[in-house]
């Protein structure tokens, strides 16, 4: 199989040769461990290219990293943003719409020109016709926070304020722009990703989630699904109480950080229902397991996820502190414990 059909057959419950891989890999991960890392990651690819590798591998090995160790800089939407050097993510600064006043002659930035939107999936149709192709369906709910700032948006939310519900139905706006240019040139899945759990409860009450945020969330992804798009959401923390939520309006691959609320309770939930992009347990299992741990952990969450004749991505965020023998372990289990039939499950 090509790795979109791969993918497709995976998402789809058609019967893949073996559970699709998709890493990622903090730009640390790859510094510590150097091309030692890399070499790993060329033995045991993933079905996307290592796309998520090859863009945090810059700055190259050869040409060595920035000095500093905290770096911050300014996105184009107007925040100032602070994080430290080997990380991907960091934390808002200053936000670009501190108070409402700054709302009222606050401008998004412009969408990219039509001709973006009709060459790009064309162009990797073209050059990598066995690619599946996946684009971002914007920001919402964490993007949001790093427009107001975190303490003043959950107060927003807290006051229902207004604003809060112009921002938001706005942000929906200008993203189902470039969804429906995207579905009209031909992707194959547009992807969502907020992180909306604690550790073990959601970040804000379930019946609030579903008064704001629910039907929102369904406008941005009718269009993809009535276009047989699929519809990836990612979502870190405690999600429990939305994962069926998220499932009825149109989900159809989810990436929850299973391993806190029980990877064979989610499993339960969603198994044969919705893909699963695994997150296996990044917070313990892989830094600080042993690599029999992660074995066993990967092993689990094939059992939970991939037994419906698909159903199964899958993944393992590795972060800095991470071991080389447990990122080894984790590869190879990927490959020698996803491939189908699952013949290991029954022996």
């Amino acid at each position: 199989m090509t790795p979109r059909e791969r993918i497709l057959a995976a998402i789809e419950f058609k019967g893949p040769d073996r559970c699709p891989i998709h890493h990622y890999v903090f730009p640390g991960a790859i510094w510590r461990h150097g091309q030692r890392f890399l070499d790993l990651a060329e033995k045991y690819p993933d079905d996307f290219g290592n796309t998520n590798i090859k863009a945090n591998t810059y700055p190259s090995l050869e040409e060595g990293q920035d000095t500093e160790d905290v770096i911050e800089w300014q996105d184009e939407w107007g925040t100032v943003w602070r994080r430290l050097r080997g990380y991907t993510s960091g934390e808002v600064l200053r936000p670009a719409i501190p108070d409402w006043d700054a709302w009222r002659t606050y401008r998004f930035p412009p969408h990219p020109p039509e001709s973006h939107y009709e060459d790009f999936a064309a162009q990797v149709r073209q050059q990598h016709p066995e690619e599946f192709v996946m684009v971002g369906g914007g920001g919402f709910f964490q993007h949001m926070q790093h427009l107001r700032g975190p303490a003043n948006y959950f107060t927003d939310l807290a006051e229902d304020n207004e604003g809060v519900h112009e921002l938001a139905d706005r942000l929906v706006e200008y993203n189902l722009y470039s969804i429906e240019r995207y579905i009209k040139a031909g992707v194959d899945c547009i992807t969502f990703g907020d992180d909306w759990g604690a550790q073990d409860r959601l970040l804000i009450h379930p019946d609030h989630w579903r008064r704001f945020f629910k039907h929102r969330y369904a406008l941005m992804f009718e269009p993809a699904r009535d276009a047989g798009v699929h519809v990836w959401f990612h979502s870190d923390g405690w999600i429990l109480e939305i994962i069926e939520d998220l499932i009825e309006i149109g989900v159809t691959v989810l990436n929850p950080q299973h391993s806190c609320m029980g990877t064979q309770r989610v499993g339960e939930i969603v198994g044969g229902r919705v893909c699963i992009r695994t997150d296996i347990d990044r917070q313990w299992v892989i830094p600080y397991g042993t690599p029999e741990d992660v074995v066993n952990a990967v092993r689990e969450a094939i059992a939970a996820f991939g037994v419906f004749n698909g159903g199964c991505i899958l993944h393992g965020e590795i972060g800095p502190e991470v071991p080389f023998e447990n990122i080894e372990a984790l590869y190879s289990a990927f490959y020698e414990y996803g491939r189908y039939p699952l013949d290991w499950l029954i022996q």
